[in-house]
């Protein structure tokens, strides 16, 4: 009797050992991604451009860049530099570009690998630095502020994104709560250009959509001693403005005009992120689009990103252990022009997505 409990004892803590030590090996080991093709051509120059950044929480800590090609590229990260590095410290920046997203005053942006800063640490003069995670050279200009921006108190510049060599800041003064300004600085010639906004707000100017002259943009009034809040939408050329009426109630988390200048593309703010809008100008009508994406959800978060870009749509979104789903899709035609499965042949619930790295 007692030599059987033994037995059983002995095979209990093998099976535990053993068990414990696969654990053990699948957390130390490293991920091993290939790329499904399921449509289209990972050839073609709009998937080539495009990475998917995966994280792997095991005990090692690996970033992944996976292109739809299967070409990998992994960095370890540095448990040391990780615990005493900066939240606000962009990875990689030389060391005067990061002293100056420190600022108070400056506000950033980043768009297609490149992060912007501006600010100004007075109002006579606008401060901008911009820099390329590829390389080192960090670019810097000063700009005189215009007029009517050097009589605001308490600047804000906000910066909204890069057409071609123009880039557009919004700016604000919430201690006057005075009207949004809105400016075009081309980073070319190095000039700033105002531009009018014929209908503003004292108190939020959103910006949905800038094509050449024509700006799509959302003013929001909150009411005296409310929570509640007025949004109104405006199609303007600068000197005159339509009101939009139908898509005062829309809720987007990312809009664009189309490339033709003829279409607002708006993402909704739905939790998968899987529908959105795409309104007709001239017409003022709306033709709504959804994709059925199965998503997996874990202690890990949601696993999905989507990103809107001159007419397509990128999303990539976590459907099973180790399989990210990536597809791009036309947003005016809904048509599917790649998908692709990224599989961890390790099947790893570790390994969590980033996002997409549109190059």
């Amino acid at each position: 009797m007692r030599k059987f409990k033994f037995v059983l004892i002995l095979a209990v803590v093998s099976f535990l050992t053993v068990g414990i030590y696969t654990v053990f090996i699948q957390s130390i080991d490293e991920s091993d991604f290939t790329v499904e093709t399921v449509k289209g051509d990972p050839k073609q120059p709009l998937v080539r451009s495009v990475q998917a950044e995966l994280y792997d929480q095991g005990l090692k800590g690996v970033d992944y860049n996976v292109r739809l090609d299967g070409h990998v590229e992994k960095t370890k990260e540095n448990l040391i530099s990780g615990l005493f590095e900066s939240p606000y410290n962009e990875n990689g920046a030389p060391a005067d570009f990061r002293r100056f997203i420190r600022s108070d005053y400056v506000l950033t942006l980043e768009q297609e690998g490149v992060s912007y800063a501006i600010g100004t640490p007075n109002n006579n003069k606008w401060e901008l630095q911009y820099w390329q995670g590829s390389k080192q050279r960090v670019v810097k200009k000063m700009f005189p502020a215009p007029a009517e921006a050097q009589k605001l108190v308490e600047t804000e510049l906000n910066p909204y994104r890069r057409i071609g060599n123009n880039l557009y800041v919004s700016v604000q003064d919430y201690q006057t709560n005075s009207g949004t300004l809105l400016y075009k600085i081309d980073l070319k010639n190095d000039t700033v250009q105002k531009i009018n906004l014929p209908y503003t707000s004292k108190k939020e100017v959103m910006i949905l959509g800038i094509h050449d002259e024509m700006i799509v943009y959302r003013t929001v009034e909150y009411l005296e001693g409310s929570d509640e809040s007025i949004e109104k939408t405006y199609w303007s050329d600068g000197e005159t403005a339509q009101p939009l009426k139908a898509l005062n109630s829309i809720i987007a988390n990312q809009t664009e005009l189309s490339e033709d200048g003829t279409k607002l593309i708006m993402l909704e703010g739905d939790s998968d992120q899987s529908s959105w809008i795409v309104y007709d100008l001239a017409s003022k009508k709306s033709e709504k689009h959804s994709m059925d994406i199965p998503l997996v959800t874990d202690k890990f978060g949601l696993g999905s990103y989507t990103e809107l870009k001159d007419d397509l749509i990128y999303t990539a979104n976590r459907i099973d252990d180790g399989v990210i789903n990536i597809r791009i899709v036309d947003a005016v035609s809904e048509r599917v022009l790649y998908e692709g499965n990224i599989k961890d042949k390790l099947k790893r619930k570790e390994t969590s997505l980033n996002s997409l790295i549109l190059n």
